[in-house]
């Protein structure tokens, strides 16, 4: 059964909603919370969700499949959503990612992570590279 695709020119790219990313840092529960509003005001616009889950190294907090892989409590897929599996730090190599989100329309890549991590500005290259115009959220830090 084919699953329907809504087109969107706008994609939310959220880098950084691992459990390994968010649990335990200083700001965790402002972050999420910040972050959770951003998805909630993005879908209600009816832009498309792109959830990163970054595969990590054996015995590392984000072993691929371990605990602190999975995304944060606060964050789940929904229908219409794409989750997307990749490597460090570029969310395009050796994914699907650009022909999933050309395939639905998309024109406008927004990314949300957190300052200074190397997967935002490598993600920010490959997706202008892509073709998409890229536009960085502010990562929402607490004062």
């Amino acid at each position: 059964m084919l699953r329907a695709m809504s087109l969107t020119p706008t994609a939310l790219m959220l880098l950084g909603v691992q459990r390994c990313r968010l649990e335990g840092h200083p700001h965790e529960r402002e972050l999420a919370r910040q972050w959770a509003h951003a998805v909630d005001e993005a879908r209600a616009v009816g832009q498309l969700i792109v959830l990163m889950q970054w595969d990590g190294l054996p015995d590392t907090p984000g072993e691929t499949f371990g605990k602190g892989w999975t995304l944060h409590p606060d964050f789940r897929v929904e229908a219409g959503d794409l989750p997307v599996r990749a490597g460090l730090p570029d969310a395009f190599w050796h994914t699907d990612l650009a022909a999933e989100l050309h395939a639905r329309a998309v024109h406008e890549v927004v990314l949300l992570a957190l300052p200074d991590v190397p997967e935002l500005a490598a993600t920010a290259q490959a997706a202008q590279e892509a073709g998409f115009t890229v536009r960085v959220l502010d990562a929402l830090m607490p004062a």
